[in-house]
């Protein structure tokens, strides 16, 4: 009988001085080890939660509703004039764009608490970078445009003469592509400053001011 009382107190539990029954330490380590691995999981389901939320524009205005709105719903708004709109049919969202570095991401949060982001009356930051977002640079990285591909299929665009060529135009390079293509605004067709053009849809003839 006392063979039998040692083994199960080696086995199942031991005691705790005052005739308490307490748990085997390498159940209470198991235990542990499960409580830690579900505390891991869900912090790991929570930090690819925010990562996929991080990448869609509801991020963009979840909180800084000045300025981001305009943006979001010009994401949204379908007009095809925008080249934000192509960018969405494809699945493109905000970030591929527009890279997130930490140290501007500071800045930005800063200035939305501070409430110094100057916008004109439409909504739109007046210190945007757009015409640096839609350079050469950013347009033909990696997995975005291929020059070559964009030069052979606008010959005689929108049904004009097959002569005319915005990408391949007498200009010699000095267009860039934010000369014409606008993101969140209706794009400008630069060309019909001095052509009479057939314009894509929902785009504009270049002001003479």
């Amino acid at each position: 009988m006392a063979d039998s009382d040692d083994k199960l107190g080696t086995d199942v539990q031991t005691s705790a001085g005052d005739g308490a029954p307490t748990q085997h330490p390498v159940r209470r380590k198991k235990k542990r080890l499960m409580v830690l691995g579900i505390i891991v999981a869900v912090i790991v389901i929570i930090v690819i939660a925010f990562t996929v939320w991080h990448n869609t524009p509801g991020f963009c205005n979840a909180i800084c509703h000045e300025p981001m709105d305009t943006y979001v719903e010009s994401y949204h708004s379908g007009d095809a004039g925008m080249l934000v709109t192509a960018h969405a049919k494809e699945g493109v969202s905000c970030l591929d764009c527009h890279e997130a570095r930490l140290g501007e991401q500071i800045s930005e949060v800063g200035s939305w608490m501070d409430d110094s982001f100057p916008v004109d009356e439409n909504g739109y930051l007046q210190n945007s970078n757009a015409s640096k977002m839609a350079s050469p640079e950013n347009c033909l990285k990696s997995g975005c445009h291929d020059w070559n591909e964009v030069v052979d299929s606008t010959w005689g665009f929108e049904g004009n003469d097959a002569k005319y060529n915005p990408h391949s135009s007498h200009q010699d390079g000095s267009i860039t592509c934010g000369d014409c293509h606008k993101s969140h605004q209706d794009s400008v067709l630069y060309c019909a400053e001095c052509h009479d053009l057939t314009l894509p849809e929902g785009w504009e003839e270049p002001s003479n001011e």
